[in-house]
């Protein structure tokens, strides 16, 4: 895993110990740790944005790296979503978690440079599966102040902003861009803009939710 996000995709590495390790994608901080249950393969889904113009370089500049994407139900390797105004590729990595990429065309990030690395602005999405979506939208309203996006219903919602968003999904509902179905797995969550201190969903869940923004800052954004 190290090896593929370090040198395969050449995100910067920033901290690294005996079960675990951290890599730098834009804005945000992604920290990988070795599972002490064996007996499971955890598996999760996270989006890192790109500039709104290149998802058409992501696509070559992955497959320059022999990174396979996934076929979606449209039978592309990309799909457009009309209410989000947003052009996604999936792909698993080594541990078979399902990474997208997503270009929010509503977002003023268009730039000229050639795609690298450096183009994984942020980590705008991560998911969790949860047993009431409509109850646990209303636990992050109440308790985080997160309001829902787009798209919602019994089994799906997004919870926060373009900048960074909470894909609430039943469990094994299957994850878009995968056969995957959504399970729970322990997940750490830092974000900035949120009161201050330590969430969990509900009792059950390994789930953690901290804030990690200066005192003053006063930001909305959910970004993990």
């Amino acid at each position: 895993m190290k090896r593929y996000y370090v040198l395969d995709l050449g995100l910067p590495l920033l901290a690294e110990l005996q079960d675990s390790f951290t890599v730098k994608a834009g804005q945000s901080s992604l920290t990988f740790e070795q599972t002490s249950d064996r007996g499971r393969r955890p598996f999760y889904h996270f989006a890192f944005d790109i500039p709104e113009n290149k998802i058409d370089e992501a696509v070559s500049w992955l497959n320059g790296r022999g990174v396979h994407l996934n076929l979606l139900p449209n039978n592309s390797y990309r799909i457009y979503s009309k209410s989000w105004h947003a052009t996604s590729i999936y792909f698993y990595d080594p541990a078979e978690n399902i990474v997208e990429l997503i270009a929010r065309h509503s977002l003023a990030n268009k730039t000229d440079t050639p795609f690298s690395a450096e183009h994984l602005l942020n980590i705008s999405e991560i998911g969790l599966a949860v047993k009431d979506v409509p109850g646990t939208i209303k636990l992050l309203q109440t308790s985080l102040l997160i309001e829902f996006y787009k798209d919602r219903n019994d089994t799906f919602a997004a919870v926060g902003d373009e900048e960074g968003l909470l894909i609430l999904s039943a469990c094994r509902r299957v994850w878009l861009g995968s056969n995957k179905q959504a399970a729970i797995f322990p997940t750490a969550i830092s974000i900035s803009g949120i009161p201050g201190g330590v969430y969990s969903l509900e009792e059950g869940y390994p789930y953690r939710i901290t804030d990690n923004a200066p005192p003053s800052s006063h930001s909305p954004c959910t970004t993990p």
